[in-house]
């Protein structure tokens, strides 16, 4: 969908077809997302092994860090996912790095997509007050307005797209 909405190749939203390609993307996402909160993981588990353990300034310490690479994680994932979801090329997502670089350089656009994503997938959840089916429109809804989000902040407006 964010391929397409950045080449203005609409209509944006057309299903899961192809079905392959499409289980192929959502393979390497998991593995990339998985990989980028991987680290947060590992320093909780030692946090909550420490507290086991009763060693409380161990416990704060991986307890501090796994926060801190959470959120480093969750704030640089948009700035590689997008970049693969509009170029296709799965090399960006082994360089969090630039990934982190590429949020920071737009900031300001990035932390309002930020805000409206998370707006919108709080929004997405009224789709349950509709005995749940609701909400199978609203999540669409949801992420593609996400996807829209990250691509104006990472991309900007071109004359004639985005629109």
């Amino acid at each position: 969908m964010v391929s397409r909405l950045a080449a203005d190749d609409r209509p944006y939203f057309r299903g899961f077809k192809p079905w392959g390609y499409t289980f192929k993307r959502g393979c390497i996402s998991l593995a990339t997302i998985s990989s980028y909160l991987a680290p947060a993981a590992i320093l909780g588990g030692a946090a909550f092994w420490c507290r086991q353990s009763h060693m409380d300034i161990g416990h704060y310490v991986f307890a501090f860090l796994s926060a801190t690479g959470f959120g480093l994680g969750v704030f640089t994932l948009p700035g590689c996912m997008t970049v693969y979801a509009v170029e296709g090329d799965p090399a960006v997502l082994k360089q969090p790095i630039a990934a982190f670089q590429r949020a920071w350089v737009h900031k300001r656009a990035y932390l309002f997509a930020w805000w409206i994503a998370c707006l919108s997938i709080l929004l997405s959840f009224l789709g349950l007050v509709i005995l749940g089916v609701g909400f199978l429109f609203t999540s669409v809804w949801a992420w593609d307005v996400v996807g829209y989000a990250f691509t104006v902040a990472m991309y900007g407006r071109k004359e004639g797209t985005l629109s």
